[in-house]
């Protein structure tokens, strides 16, 4: 599961700045040129790009929903040969292009590669940018970091920063009130979901399962839907801890209480250990039928990074496990 492995790696480090806003002046309508704040620095771009870079989570989604075909764009697997290298929702946007992919992680940037693409931007608007990799990016291209916290983007900060950058204002406020409408249609047509808490999880070791915050783009999905968010979701990160998630230890998973529980796993082996453990048996959301098991590497990431791309794949794959488990009908 090359994708899932990816998530873990790709956001092992929250980078190195505090939570800041994100502002742009210029670019009204597209015009340039156009300065875009981040949390870790400022971008200016003098003129519409046409050679584009993206790395991270959202930024290769956002480029393709706006129309543009990057040079160089994420590699979302372990091994350039493997299909999961692009996900199925991108391909057909590449209208048959085929854009040198980027292995990136917080702790790895392959700077020359990106270099040698002479790109006239860099999006990295979902991403663990730290400063110091952010400063000699920017010596390549401009750089568009994240807004906020790092891989904490919204799926609109994500397409609004990079309709920014990339001179197309109007069509990513377009895509932001057609995706907003697509969750509006699903909640309304998903009734069973309302009174419903909901809660998502993840088990990457065999010795504790990770509960994402509130804040995280995967419980506020739920929550756009028309869950209750539960109350055993943590709300903040434990000290020192990442940005989006808190470790329980299994001894705890009795207690996490929710009507609906989603939740992937790193491996096989990790997931048969957790669902094997008579305590995890004992958890509500499973021992009501409400436990949504992730498997699918590509459905992990969609849920997992959502954007104006990945929802609708993802919808009409995700809503029919959600209602069975709001309804109690769910088989893991």
């Amino acid at each position: 599961m090359t994708l899932v492995i990816g998530l873990v790696a790709g956001c092992s480090s929250d980078g190195d700045a505090d939570s800041a806003g994100s502002s742009a002046s210029g670019g009204a309508g597209g015009a340039f040129p156009v300065t875009i704040d981040s949390a870790v620095g400022k971008a200016t771009i003098e003129k519409k790009p046409t050679r584009v870079v993206t790395i991270g989570w959202g930024s290769t989604d956002a480029a393709l929903a706006l129309g543009v075909v990057p040079v160089g764009m994420q590699d979302m697997s372990g091994d350039v040969d493997d299909d999961s290298a692009i996900l199925p929702w991108d391909k057909p946007k590449l209208k048959g292009a085929q854009p040198t992919l980027l292995k990136y992680t917080s702790k790895s940037v392959p700077f020359e590669q990106i270099a040698a693409l002479q790109p006239d931007v860099i999006l990295a608007v979902n991403s663990g940018l730290t400063s110091e990799q952010y400063s000699r990016l920017s010596q390549v291209a401009p750089t568009v970091g994240y807004p906020g916290k790092a891989w904490q983007t919204s799926w609109q900060d994500q397409i609004t920063t990079a309709g920014k950058a990339l001179g197309e204002t109007q069509k990513a406020a377009q895509l932001v009130d057609s995706t907003s409408a697509l969750i509006a249609k699903s909640k309304q047509e998903h009734p069973e979901f309302a009174g419903k808490t909901a809660a998502f999880g993840s088990g990457t070791t065999a010795d504790n399962f990770n509960m994402y915050l509130a804040t995280d783009s995967r419980v506020q999905l739920l929550k756009d839907l028309g869950f209750t968010i539960s109350p055993s979701v943590p709300t903040a990160p434990s000290p020192g801890g990442s940005s989006y998630a808190v470790p329980t230890s299994i001894e705890r998973l009795g207690d996490i209480e929710s009507d609906v529980m989603v939740a992937w796993y790193l491996s096989d082996s990790v997931r048969s250990g957790l669902e094997g453990n008579d305590v995890f048996r004992t958890m509500p959301a499973v021992a009501r039928h409400g436990y949504v098991r992730l498997d699918e590497p590509a459905l992990v990431y969609a849920t997992s990074a959502v954007t104006v791309l990945s929802l609708p794949w993802m919808l009409d794959r995700y809503l029919p496990r959600l209602s069975d488990a709001a309804q109690g009908k769910a088989r893991a």
